[in-house]
């Protein structure tokens, strides 16, 4: 229930900002990297740049762009590596099981909207998977797997250099 409403909402939002349904796939693409992201790192305490992962969101008016925010969680390791000298160690305050749900969301209005943009995609879809194949662009392609009640269990992207996979 909370997917559907969630992917009510992004179809309402992307279409009050006036993207055609073309635009909305590269978002929406963006916005699941993102997400993607921000699970992958939920407790990442050190990246190269120093500190803990930033959280980050993706923010559309006439363009998208993609916003930093330092939100993080204390707790007490002393012998964590990256503890401060009081042996806290920061974490970033990430929720996976909400970016999950947000992940899945995506998932579903790429899979809905595709199906109206054959020129950037094309959709083979069933019930319980979805394989899109991007035309252009840096991503070949998306493979999602969904529970029964539309929740992603499974999601493979692959880029002209990599490629991802990521379980739930």
């Amino acid at each position: 229930m909370k997917i559907i409403f969630l992917i009510s909402m992004l179809l309402v939002f992307f279409h009050s900002t006036a993207f055609s349904n073309c635009e909305l796939v590269e978002k929406a693409s963006l916005a699941m990297a993102i997400h993607a992201s921000n699970w992958s790192n939920a407790i990442t305490t050190r990246t190269s740049s120093g500190g803990p992962y930033q959280y980050k969101t993706v923010v559309c008016k006439t363009e998208c762009e993609v916003v930093e925010q330092l939100k993080t969680i204390s707790r007490h390791e002393p012998g964590h590596p990256d503890a401060n000298s009081e042996g806290n160690v920061s974490y970033p305050d990430i929720d996976k099981s909400h970016e999950h749900i947000i992940l899945s969301a995506y998932a579903q209005v790429l899979r809905q909207i595709g199906k109206t943009c054959p020129e950037k995609i094309k959709v083979i879809d069933n019930t319980t998977s979805a394989f899109i194949e991007y035309k252009q662009g840096d991503i070949k392609l998306d493979i999602f797997n969904f529970s029964a009640d539309t929740n992603l269990v499974s999601w493979a992207r692959v880029t002209r250099s990599t490629e991802q996979i990521i379980n739930f």
